[in-house]
Order: C-alpha cells, then sequence, then structure tokens
C-alpha cells in the first residue's frame, strides 16, 4: 500500500501506509456512517492495525493445497476507498490458516492521485503486499476483463485449493449496464429516520435514475468497469483456463442489486453458488471479520460457508436498518427455474393476446403494483417470488374469450407458478432479509413499470428467454 518497493521486508503499520496511500472520501460529519460506526463496529470489536510486510516473492507464502482459496477483487479506485481499507482490515482479524487462504487484488488511488494495485496475502494481523517487484501489476485498470483474467490466475496459480471463491467489491447495478455518468457512493442511497433510529433506503428516485454511470469494479482512472458482457467474457477465460474447465465454487458479489436471475444466468456457467444483494448495499458491506471467523474453528464445505456468509450479514445489519437483504443460490438447479419463467413468460403473452376486458394485464399490473410487490432501490428490480405469489392470489380475475380457454389458461399457469416458486425456494438455499424486505425470496427479476432500458435486450438471459417477449408485449398493449 505504500509505495516503497525499495524498502523490502519493513514493517510498516498499515494505517499509516493506508492514509499515505489513500484520500479519506467521507465526510468527518457524514451522520450515516457515524451512525453506522457505533452499531456495525460496536466498542468491543474495534479494529486492530495490522503490519504490512513487503516480501519479494510469492514463494514466501506458497503452501500445500488448502481446503479454500478466497479471492477478493476489490476496485477501490473510486469513492469506495475508505470501506475498503476498513474491510481489508477486518479480514486481518482472522487471517489466513491452515484451512483457507485468502487473497486480494486492490485497485486503489494514492493521495498524490496516483493510481496503484497491490496483490495482498492476508494472515492475522498481517498484510503481506506480494507484487511490489512486479512491473506488470502496478497499475491495473480494475474495469479490463483482463484484469481481472490475470488476478484470478495468479491466486489460483499460486495457491492451490479443493475450492475456490471469488468475491466481487465494488459498486453493483444488477443487470442493467450503465450509459453515461458518474459514480454515486451506495450510503448517499441511505436516510436516517429519526423516528425508528434506522437507516431506510431513499426510494423517491430509481437507483438507475440517480446512477448515471455505474457497472460493477469501476475504475475511476480509466472510466472503465465491467458490464455483464465483460464479466462473461473474464468468467469463461478464467474457468476454461486457470480452473481446466472447472467452475468456482462460489462467486460474490459485495455489491449493490446482483442477486438477480438475469445475472445468475450469466454466473451459472462459471459457478455452483451465487450469493449477492436483490437491494442496494451500504458502503461498509459485508463484514468480514464475522464472515471468516468459524475459520478459526476448523474447515468449511460450500454449503455451510456460503450459508454463513448470508447469516453473518444479516446478524451485521439487522441492528441499522429493515431493508436489506443478501442471499446464497444453488445454480445448478437454475435451469428448471429458467425454463418455468419462460413456460410463464409464454403462457401470459398468451393470455394478453385471448383477454377480455384487459384482465389479464390488469391482473399483471395489480400484481406488480409497488403498493404490493416487494421492489429494490432501483423499482424496475422486483422480488421474483412475491410476483409470482401475486399472481397466484389474483388469477380468478382472469377473463379470457371463452371458457374452456379460460379453465386451460387458469390450470396451466397456477400450475407454473407454484413450480416456479417451489424453485426458487430450494435454489434459495440460505436467504437473510430486513422485516420491510420479509416477503423477499432472495432472487430478482427486471420488470419496469414503463419503458425497456437499452442494454437489457443484450443480456443472454433476454435471447434465451421468453421473459423479454412478455415484458414487451406488457409494455406495449
Amino acid at each position: 500500500m505504500k509505495d516503497t518497493a525499495t524498502n523490502r521486508n519493513v514493517r510498516i503499520p498499515i494505517l499509516i501506509a493506508l492514509l499515505i496511500c489513500t484520500p479519506v472520501t467521507l465526510k468527518a460529519e457524514n451522520f450515516v456512517n457515524d451512525f453506522f460506526d457505533r452499531f456495525y463496529l460496536g466498542p468491543d470489536t474495534e479494529l486492530i492495525t495490522p503490519t504490512v510486510e513487503f516480501v519479494k516473492s510469492v514463494d514466501v507464502v506458497k503452501n500445500q493445497t488448502k481446503d479454500w482459496t478466497i479471492i477478493l477483487y476489490i476496485a477501490a479506485d473510486n469513492d469506495l476507498s475508505s470501506f475498503a481499507i476498513r474491510n481489508i482490515k477486518q479480514m486481518a482479524r482472522v487471517g489466513s490458516n491452515e484451512h483457507f487462504n485468502i487473497v486480494v487484488q486492490l485497485d486503489i488511488r494514492k493521495s498524490n492521485g496516483e493510481k496503484t494495485t497491490r496483490r495482498y496475502y492476508i494472515l492475522k494481523d498481517k498484510i503481506l503486499h506480494l507484487n511490489a517487484d512486479d512491473p506488470d501489476s502496478q497499475k491495473m485498470d480494475s474495469g479490463d476483463p483482463q484484469t481481472l483474467i490475470s488476478c484470478c490466475d495468479w491466486a489460483i496459480t499460486n495457491f492451490p485449493a479443493e475450492y475456490y471463491g471469488l468475491i466481487l467489491w465494488d459498486h453493483g447495478t444488477g443487470v442493467l449496464d450503465p450509459l453515461r455518468g458518474r459514480v454515486l457512493r451506495p450510503d448517499e442511497h441511505f436516510r436516517f429516520n429519526p423516528t425508528t433510529d434506522l437507516l431506510e433506503v431513499d426510494r423517491n428516485v430509481g437507483y438507475i435514475e440517480r446512477m448515471l454511470e455505474r457497472g460493477i469494479c469501476w475504475d475511476d482512472s480509466t472510466g472503465n468497469f465491467l458490464d455483464n458482457q465483460k464479466l462473461n467474457y473474464a468468467l469463461k477465460k478464467v474457468c476454461d483456463t486457470s480452473l481446466n474447465g472447472s467452475k468456482f465454487m462460489f462467486v460474490g458479489f459485495d455489491a449493490c442489486l446482483m442477486q438477480m436471475l438475469e445475472v445468475a444466468n450469466i454466473i451459472k456457467r462459471y459457478a455452483h453458488i451465487m450469493v449477492g444483494s436483490e437491494e442496494s448495499e451500504i458502503g461498509y458491506g459485508w463484514h468480514y471479520a464475522d464472515m471468516l471467523e468459524p475459520f478459526n474453528k476448523g474447515p468449511m464445505n460450500p454449503t455451510e460457508f456460503t450459508a454463513h456468509i448470508v447469516d453473518s450479514y444479516g446478524k451485521s445489519y439487522e441492528r441499522i436498518t429493515n431493508e436489506y437483504t443478501l442471499s446464497a443460490l444453488y445454480l445448478d438447479d437454475l435451469d428448471t427455474l429458467e425454463d418455468t419463467v419462460d413456460v410463464i413468460a409464454q403462457l401470459l403473452i398468451e393470455g394478453i393476446n385471448k383477454q377480455k376486458n384487459g384482465t389479464v394485464k390488469k391482473m399483471i399490473r395489480a400484481s406488480r403494483n409497488r403498493l404490493v410487490c416487494s421492489h429494490f432501490d432501483e423499482p424496475s428490480y422486483i422480488d421474483l417470488h412475491h410476483f409470482l405469489s401475486n399472481l397466484l392470489a389474483n388469477i380468478d380475475y382472469v377473463k379470457l374469450q371463452t371458457k374452456n380457454e379460460e379453465n386451460s389458461f387458469k390450470e396451466n399457469l397456477t400450475e407454473k407458478l407454484q413450480e416456479a416458486c417451489q424453485s426458487i425456494e430450494e435454489i434459495a438455499f440460505a436467504h437473510t432479509e430486513g422485516k420491510k424486505m420479509a416477503l423477499t425470496r432472495g432472487i430478482a427479476i427486471y420488470f419496469p413499470e414503463r419503458g425497456m432500458h437499452s442494454s437489457y435486450r443484450k443480456t443472454m438471459f433476454s435471447r434465451e428467454n421468453n421473459w423479454f417477449n412478455f415484458l414487451m408485449k406488457y409494455l406495449r398493449s
């Protein structure tokens, strides 16, 4: 973190090193952050300042195959830099041990405005800076898919494990790719409610409207980010080459709004499990000390670990806001859900074509209405399970041209809606949500109330699934 590659094997307090390298982007009077500090950390969890040790070769920490290697791809060359510091310090409260490796690629900007990229191996109370002698990895672009490929190849090659987990840390926009503008910090989307003493999402304006430009893994120095197409390219390359055709055990998004069926449609090709949030996240993101703590007691299998990530997130946030979500999805079973959604979409199109007095569209509109269907900081993202459950509740209002068509439609749609709900409950094997999100079940889907965002038709999901055709039919009818 301190840009002194000549000072080998010199230990420096990480806090000093980070303050030298990193501009403090948070205002001291930022009430949301002060509030979060009080409840998120607490007096008994004050972070110990680790040390940084510069090492000439990764061979110093190379070891035999462990149970896990967890790769943190932290894109903090933006307004999230101070949160990255906090999260790395949390990781160092636990540190790598005989069960797992924690490796970090940190993209950040120093106090003089110069961009820098650091690769770290996290130990308890110590951080090893591993790439100080590597000229090719000093100033990388977190928004370039080749950078993600390089990071994963480096981590997988040097830190072999039975399971690999990749966490993408930064801003996020879900399935929609941004078109123009600048980045807004996620805590700007929350406001303090003095009546409840809790934080709430500001829903007066939609996330995509507030967010003038955002993807995931945003790099302010270059203006690049990983859109859905770049992410797909990078993960395919890593799995084909670095993982020899295998998959990550999980891909996690410590970012806003990424836990969507359309995003999972990409990730299912490259991971068995996906962890992320349907809702926006406060800039503090995941609590890494709590998340990693069980490794001090022994190994964890993939289901146990990813379920614990979800559980620790809920315990961190339940004291400060009623509007949070996190879930873990079994992606190996996602095809079944996608196929059922495809059939539901076809049935709804058929129903609109044969409806009497607009009753099918009225059923859909009533089921999707913001007042009765869980939606998120970006209002065009809705919880899929809640929407499908609403359709089931409203199906009796449907009238078609003939009674036989009507009875057949209701019977077929009811069957598929029930199948989809059950499938979601099985796939989302772990989920946590605040009180205002109590009816969410871990998977969102895109459903705009007016026009279609231009980037949606580029997604693999829209090309493969009739959900896109249903949306077009609904919006135009």
